[in-house]
């Protein structure tokens, strides 16, 4: 069957977006510690996943993004969305080193960071 993803909530995902959250659960399903985050060479996105305990094919998905604004100066943008997947194995149990609600908590949909140094 072939792995699809579907948001369930949040801003729309682009189909990168989408290929990129697939490649980084199974990149994850090698990895003992979940706590990390995922990104592609010269891409300005960055994927923290985390399952959901409650759903086995369901993730919520961290996405943070550097931009510049229009005077030059270096932003991040970090939303958060939750996805649901067919035709992908759940990922097995495996540790984090910081709890996985921090990541998460205090963060409004598309909130803009200050400048990074």
């Amino acid at each position: 069957m072939k792995s699809t993803v579907r948001l369930i909530e949040g801003l729309h995902i682009t189909a990168a977006d989408k290929r990129n959250i697939l490649e980084g659960i199974e990149y994850l399903r090698g990895e003992e510690n979940h706590a990390q985050w995922l990104g592609r060479k010269g891409s300005a996105k960055r994927y923290c996943l985390t399952s959901d305990p409650e759903r086995a094919n369901r993730f919520h998905v961290l996405i943070g993004e550097t931009y510049r604004t229009d005077t030059g100066g270096k932003r991040e943008r970090q939303s958060k969305v939750t996805i649901e997947t067919t035709g992908v194995e759940p990922l097995p149990a495996a540790s984090w080193q910081i709890d996985q609600g921090d990541l998460f908590d205090g963060l409004d949909n598309n909130e803009a960071q200050g400048p990074i140094a």
